[in-house]
């Protein structure tokens, strides 16, 4: 493991707010206001205010690992890492490869194909120009290379700034619209009700929620650039899942019951209900204003994303050897992992276009966040599991911490899971579970044939 010279990330550069930002941009609480609340309106109704509230009360149980470990762990490797703390190398790897998998479909499928996507709903005659989402997509794809390339501590501190204005937009104007609204406020849709006490349709709800707060854990994939790393890391694990619980409970109940519960059914298939609502209810200064951070919540999201994604190419090469060893090299005046962050930029042009191609952008969009987030629950529950297995081992065992909350995690993990492979989705949203099926045998097998070099040569030089 070679951590000097040519091969060293910055040491040092990043305090407490950035860390938060990180974990803030990650979840990019406007973009998820403008378009992924649609999918949970779309199951949940008139309940999707109370989804907003379960799924992260939820992910917090999930964000114990992350909490837990960073106390002990600073590294590169995030989940990876911690995976291989608990349960060994090779476990360590897969984790770090579905990780892999997780956030270049997530980057590619929301910061690039969803941004164009959004631009379609503003401008919808554009779309009559063959492929003009190609080019759009190369907005939040150069933007975001730029800022990560040129070093951790000024990208995250683009994100910091922004963040708060986002932060200040969403929440103001979200308590503008529930006062404008009057008498109708309502805590029924902080209930069941409004889908007749059917928990089938709020636990399928809950899947749309889980995977949007699920990036509040992200800022571990900076633990070597942070400073005091065992207390900072997980301070900004929770002020960021806290910073984005706040402004996004309060925009799904505000939009929610401003769109009426009468006419609710219209409101998930509506194409921006988002947008409608606030030029509605803030005027065109307000629904611009909503416009503008919407889209540097896909710039924020885009470097956030970056930043982890880049760290774990850098570290499956640097110290799991099972990717080329040229990723490991970093900039010598920016200290970032250059060739990791030109490799993200090609692939997932590459990536996008393909699939905008065979799906079209949204429909594509939509097949290949469904494979990252099964992914990502599949990364989360090796990690989790990992947990009470290095307690353990390293003396530190609390009932509590490392057995029960990791339990539980795992068993809203294994629901979610199951829950969206089955009853088995319509094509092409049947694609995902196998596209991570195909996924993990790659990856089993480049690992395994990484070890069995590695033995070969350990043999032959004795």
């Amino acid at each position: 493991m070679d951590q000097t010279g040519e091969y060293a990330l910055k040491e040092k550069e990043l305090g407490l707010w950035h860390g938060i930002f990180q974990s803030f941009s990650h979840v990019a609480p406007a973009a998820e206001v403008a378009i992924l609340i649609t999918g949970t309106a779309l199951v949940a109704e008139g309940s999707t205010p109370l989804i907003f509230i379960l799924a992260p009360l939820i992910v917090l149980l999930w964000l114990n690992t992350n909490y837990q470990f960073s106390k002990y762990v600073s590294s590169s490797g995030g989940y990876s890492a911690f995976s291989r703390a608990g349960l060994g190398k090779s476990i360590g790897d897969i984790t770090g490869w579905l990780f892999l998998f997780n956030e270049f479909l997530t980057y590619t499928g929301f910061a690039l194909l969803s941004f164009a996507a959004f631009i379609y709903l503003l401008a919808p005659s554009i779309t009559a120009i063959t492929y003009i989402w190609i080019p759009i997509i190369l907005i939040p794809l150069l933007f975001t290379t730029f800022f990560v390339y040129r070093g951790v501590k000024l990208s995250l501190n683009y994100a910091a700034y922004t963040g708060f204005i986002e932060t200040a937009v969403l929440t103001i104007s979200a308590i503008i619209i529930i006062v404008k609204l009057g008498s109708a406020n309502t805590f029924t849709v902080l209930t069941a009700v409004p889908v007749h006490n059917d928990f089938s349709i709020i636990g399928l709800g809950l899947l749309f929620g889980l995977y949007s707060y699920g990036g509040t854990g992200s800022v571990v994939a900076l633990g070597e650039e942070t400073k005091r790393p065992e207390t900072v890391i997980k301070k900004a694990i929770l002020y960021g899942w806290l910073l984005v619980v706040i402004p996004l409970a309060l925009n799904a109940y505000a939009l929610t019951v401003g769109w009426g519960l009468s006419n609710i059914s219209t409101f998930g298939t509506s194409p921006d209900p988002g947008v409608i609502e606030y030029f509605k209810y803030l005027g065109p200064f307000g629904g611009w204003i909503f416009v503008a951070i919407v889209i540097n919540s896909f710039f924020d999201f885009g470097i956030a994303i970056n930043n982890s994604l880049t760290r774990m190419l850098y570290y499956l090469s640097r110290d799991s050897n099972i990717l080329p060893r040229f990723l490991k090299k970093t900039h010598a005046k920016y200290g970032t992992p250059s060739n990791a962050i030109i490799t993200v930029a090609v692939l997932s042009f590459i990536i996008a276009v393909a699939s905008g191609l065979i799906f079209g952008p949204f429909v594509g969009a939509l097949v290949i966040e469904g494979a990252a987030s099964i992914a990502f629950m599949l990364q989360h529950a090796l990690a989790t599991f990992s947990l009470p297995f290095y307690a353990h081992r390293e003396k530190i065992l609390r009932i509590s911490s490392h057995i029960i909350i990791p339990a539980a995690a795992l068993v809203f993990i294994a629901f979610a899971i199951f829950s969206t492979v089955y009853p088995v989705p319509p094509f092409p949203f049947n694609l995902p579970a196998y596209m991570v099926v195909g996924w993990i045998l790659i990856g089993a097998l480049l690992i395994a044939m990484v070890g069995t070099h590695k033995m070969g040569a350990g043999q032959s030089s004795t």
